[in-house]
């Protein structure tokens, strides 16, 4: 976990974004959750665009960055 986004140049299409914190492709999922309950989260992205991805696991706009961190 880091206490700041992940700013991340994204393509279009279906991204996976870690939610176990383990991943070494951080903020992508590498599978590093297997074994655990806990799930990726996929999400569409329409057109090529840069995304804030959060970093400290505490936003309410999973997966992206809601400056939660800086609360």
């Amino acid at each position: 976990m880091q206490n700041k986004p992940y700013i991340v140049k994204e393509s279009a299409g279906t991204k996976a974004y870690c939610a176990c914190h383990k991943s070494r492709t951080m903020p992508h999922c590498d599978g590093a959750h297997k074994g655990t309950d806990i799930r990726p989260c996929v999400v569409d992205i329409p057109e090529a665009k840069t995304v804030a991805v959060c970093g400290c696991g505490k936003t309410r706009t999973a997966p992206y960055c809601d400056g939660a961190h800086s609360r």
